[in-house]
């Protein structure tokens, strides 16, 4: 093994909100981000969730936006009191290019 990195995109640290959704749409768990990449992201949660296979997310970031995906889990790491989920992005659109949807208060 070399040591370099041998990741298909570069990562960026992030302390942001991702949401993940159930099969009826709602919220079924927030995380906290730790970082992404325009392939994939991992992030934290306090309590465990149960992931199914394939799955609808929102990313928010400040600077770019509310990022929209659907995802796979391909790594968990279980610590004592948290849970670290890697995932994979199967397609990712922007919804709202930057911050909130302008009409929000209408």
């Amino acid at each position: 093994m070399t040591g370099k990195d041998q990741r298909r995109a570069p990562r960026h640290k992030h302390d942001s909100v991702i949401e993940i959704f159930d099969v009826e749409g709602k919220v079924a768990a927030t995380g906290r981000l730790k970082d992404f990449s325009s392939v994939g992201a991992s992030f934290i949660v306090g309590d465990p969730v149960v992931m199914p296979d394939k799955f609808r997310a929102r990313l928010r970031f400040l600077d770019k936006g509310v990022i929209e995906v659907e995802a796979r889990v391909v790594r968990i790491i279980r610590e004592k009191n948290s849970i670290h989920y890697g995932i994979k992005f199967d397609t990712c659109k922007t919804v709202y290019p930057t911050g909130e949807r302008k009409d929000h208060w209408r």
